[in-house]
This record gives C-alpha cells, sequence and structure tokens, in this order.
C-alpha cells in the first residue's frame, strides 16, 4: 500500500486516518465490500451500498481506488475501472444524519460541572458541547482526566490526559500558572 506523499498529496488529518490508493484485482465480494489483491498484499475495501449500486464489481475485476484507510479496511472515495471513474458519497461526507428542523437536547453546562465536582474533580476551563454529551477537563491530584458526562449529568467516560495533550494544551497551561 502506498501512502499520499507517495502521489502528491499532502497527509488528510482533519479526520485522522490516512488516505490510499491501492491497485490490484478484486478476489472476493461481500455485500458492499470487497477484497483486493495487490502485488504484495490482500486489503479489505468498503464500497457502501451506494457505491455498489453505482458500480457492479465482478470478481477478477482489475481496478484502482483511492480511500481512507480506516484500521479494518479502506473507505473507498474514488475507483476506477477500465478507464471509468467513481466518486463514492460516504454518509459522513454527505452531511447531518438528521432532518432539518431537528434540534439538539437542551443543555446545561451546569449540570456537567456539578456531576464532574461530585465525582470528586476540580474542573479545569469550561465543558466543551458534544451532541450527546459535555467533555470537561477535570483533575484529581496531580493528574488530569478527560470526563465525558451526558446531557443528564451521567458522568460515563474518564480518560486520562497528559501534561502535554494538544486538545486540552490551553486548560493545562492555564492550569500551571495559577
Amino acid at each position: 500500500m502506498r501512502s499520499n506523499l507517495e502521489f502528491g498529496m499532502p497527509p488528510h488529518h482533519h479526520d485522522g486516518h490516512e488516505k490510499v490508493r491501492v491497485a490490484g484485482k478484486i478476489t472476493d465480494i461481500f455485500a458492499h465490500r470487497f477484497v483486493v489483491q495487490t502485488a504484495s498484499e490482500k486489503v479489505l475495501a468498503d464500497l457502501t451500498p451506494h457505491g455498489m449500486d453505482m458500480i457492479k464489481l465482478e470478481i477478477g475485476d482489475a481496478i484502482e481506488i483511492e480511500g481512507e484507510q480506516k484500521p479494518s479496511e479502506i473507505k473507498v472515495l474514488k475507483i476506477e475501472r477500465a478507464g471509468e471513474s467513481f466518486v463514492i458519497a460516504h454518509p459522513k461526507h454527505a452531511g447531518p444524519h438528521h432532518p432539518a428542523k431537528h434540534h439538539h437536547h437542551d443543555a446545561d453546562p451546569q449540570t456537567a460541572k456539578e456531576a464532574a465536582a461530585k465525582a470528586g474533580y476540580s474542573i479545569i476551563g469550561e465543558p466543551r458541547r458534544k451532541p450527546k454529551h459535555f467533555e470537561i477537563l477535570g483533575k484529581k491530584g496531580r493528574s488530569f482526566q478527560e470526563l465525558h458526562i451526558e446531557i443528564g449529568g451521567t458522568l460515563y467516560k474518564e480518560k486520562p490526559v497528559s501534561a502535554d495533550d494538544h486538545k486540552w494544551h490551553a486548560e493545562i497551561a492555564g492550569a500551571r500558572a495559577t
């Protein structure tokens, strides 16, 4: 498998997954997933049901795909076969998964702060609103934790945060200055 840099493309950082290109022959097809035998390995690829409606693949087809390298497969964004090229739109690239008039639950950051305090944490900075929860940087003793607190105030995840964590850099620097 070759990386973006070999194709003159910059690394793809916004979603955390590297873009890759592979070429080979299809050896197996499972619904909208298929296996490509390259010169050196077999690679699992996901075309999506919509993608399979666009292009009918067959075992033995020589193809080249571009996509995002996920832990277990490549999410195909573009596929080329016999001079034809197809661009595949994945749901996450197509926009929101809810109706236009949809709104997220009312959420009070104070509820999240109270849940963090009840669990024994000092709160560093302000809660960050996510669709279904808040993220808060909490501190107990000398250690920092990223706290995930549901809208209703239930603490459901505590994740250790290193002192040089880029996500919480400003908050950690502010906490050390005081």
